[in-house]
């Protein structure tokens, strides 16, 4: 059989009510050229039979059945074992895409010369009772990125926006995947942006789409949203640590990426302030207290204090108490974040730019 274009991976776990469509949605893709790799990871619900199913009916897909639970990040480096493609995807087992957004990103790639293909998100934010209450649209302008000088300039923009840190939202190149054997981490978050990261540190090109064609599901019971991270401010902080150290390297940490990552350092702060609110925590009004006392001392804080000015006014706000050492101000707006998260958490999804 002719080896595919793009292999599509698509790792699978309790994905039984929304499995059929997401399938549907990269078989009915224009651009036809693909092979749609399915990784049962042990599903208990009957996604694997559905995946089967889909198997017979379409000779583009493939299903591997995992004898165990390993988790998304491994499940997809098992597809990128099995891949055949020239390019590299991904698709979450339950979120859908424009049926013209491959053929986009294929045209994209000036044909096969651009080493990865980065696209926009429409964020589709669902309530208790199921229905789309409203819908975020996140995208950059087009851009063909030919010079490494115009990826570094790129990157940070497409990081600003959030959407570098997707794995669903690309096509990488699949021999450089391969060469430099880039792999997922096991990580509850985040995973995919540090394989982006990796990936990132080898391109030479890019092609930035502004078409928002993923379709990205936050419903209310997503297990994401609702499971509880103990170490999610460890890894924002390595978030922002990595993606400042490559920039260092490459001599392009100016001004504006400067900007761009204190502010985002800023929103995680918030976020870790609201997080330590969570009961699942188990942190005392001391503890969160020294939480912060230890977080102004650390050596990032330190050294974005002082050429950090965020634009939005809650951010604003925060760092005037952590500058001043007025930490029972900072942690009411915490847990006044927290409140809107629990008894809001559709209003909570529309301010998420500051959290």
């Amino acid at each position: 059989m002719k080896e595919p274009f793009l292999s599509v991976v698509m790792p699978v776990y309790r994905a039984q009510e929304y499995l059929e469509e997401s399938i549907r949605s990269v078989l009915s893709q224009t651009f036809c050229d693909l092979e749609l790799i399915l990784v049962d990871d042990c599903s208990p619900d009957q996604s694997g039979s559905i995946c089967d199913d889909a198997a017979r009916r379409d000779e583009r897909v493939r299903v591997l059945h995992l004898s165990e639970n390993i988790g998304a990040g491994r499940a997809r480096n098992a597809g990128i074992e099995a891949a055949r493609g020239q390019y590299l995807a991904f698709m979450d087992a339950d979120d859908t895409m424009d049926t013209d957004i491959y053929e986009k990103a294929y045209r994209a790639l000036k044909g096969g010369t651009r080493d990865m293909a980065v696209w926009g998100v429409t964020e589709e934010y669902f309530d208790r009772a199921g229905a789309l209450a409203y819908t975020n649209v996140i995208a950059l302008a087009d851009a063909d990125c030919d010079t490494k000088q115009k990826v570094q300039d790129t990157v940070i923009l497409l990081e600003e926006k959030i959407l570098f840190g997707y794995q669903w939202n690309h096509f990488y190149r699949m021999d450089l995947v391969k060469e430099h054997n880039i792999r997922f981490e096991e990580s509850v978050i985040y995973e995919d942006y540090f394989f982006n990261l990796e990936v990132t540190k080898h391109i030479r090109s890019m092609a930035v789409l502004s078409a928002p064609g993923y379709h990205y599901k936050k419903r209310m019971n997503d297990s994401i949203t609702t499971k509880f991270i103990p170490d999610y401010f460890a890894l924002a902080t390595r978030r922002i640590e990595s993606m400042t150290e490559l920039y260092r390297k490459w001599g392009a940490l100016d001004g504006q990426a400067r900007e761009i990552l204190v502010n985002m350092y800023r929103r995680y702060i918030v976020s870790g302030l609201m997080r330590n609110c969570d009961t699942r925590a188990k942190m005392s009004g001391r503890q969160r207290k020294t939480w912060v006392c230890e977080l102004t001392a650390s050596r990032l804080y330190l050294e974005t204090a002082a050429v950090c000015s965020p634009k939005q006014m809650p951010l604003r706000l925060l760092q005037s108490f952590l500058n001043n050492g007025n930490t029972a101000s900072a942690l009411a707006m915490g847990r006044l974040v927290y409140l809107v998260k629990e008894r809001a958490p559709l209003l909570f999804g529309r301010s998420r730019k500051i959290t």
